[in-house]
């Protein structure tokens, strides 16, 4: 067989794809979709990277099975980034700047896992001081995280008109 990327189609690809599919309970559908999100993996070593991935993010989040899959499935791009520097402060950072219980925290990452592909210095930073410095709620983080910044500005004087007339 061909190489993919320089490695082996049976002794990396393969196995690696195996190990993924195998340690998230994915249907061959499901594959293809993280595979088509993150053409990355099929690099990626399932040993060193995968699944200490994996494990982090379901350790830290306290994630079921069933809800690791799902934040997966929805953000696969998240197998790519690093835990150390990317995931885990990113992590820490919502939920103490937003105000998040351990379970306020799971249940929101599980739902928008996109927030975990948000810069942490170029978009949520920049918009918890737009919040602060407006009077609104940086629960606004995850209400409008989609919105461009115009239009999260706009929520954001909104939200603070509001506060400000009760």
């Amino acid at each position: 067989r061909p190489s993919v990327l320089g490695l082996s189609i049976d002794e990396n690809v393969l196995p690696s794809l195996s190990a993924l599919q195998s340690r998230l309970g994915l249907s061959e559908l499901e594959l293809k979709k993280v595979v088509l999100r993150l053409p990355a993996v099929l690099s990626l070593s399932t040993e060193a990277n995968v699944l200490p991935s994996l494990a982090a993010l379901q350790s830290r989040l306290q994630l079921s099975e069933a809800e690791l899959k799902k934040v997966v499935l929805r953000r696969p791009t998240a197998l790519g980034y690093s835990i150390e520097a990317n995931l885990l402060p990113k992590i820490d950072w919502l939920q103490h700047e937003t105000n998040l219980s351990d379970d306020e925290l799971r249940h929101k990452l599980v739902s928008q896992s996109v927030m975990l592909g948000y810069s942490l210095r170029d978009r949520l930073q920049p918009r918890a001081a737009l919040c602060d410095e407006l009077g609104a709620s940086r629960s606004l983080l995850w209400s409008y995280h989609g919105k461009s910044p115009p239009a999260f500005r706009e929520a954001c004087e909104k939200a603070a008109r509001r506060s400000a007339a009760v």
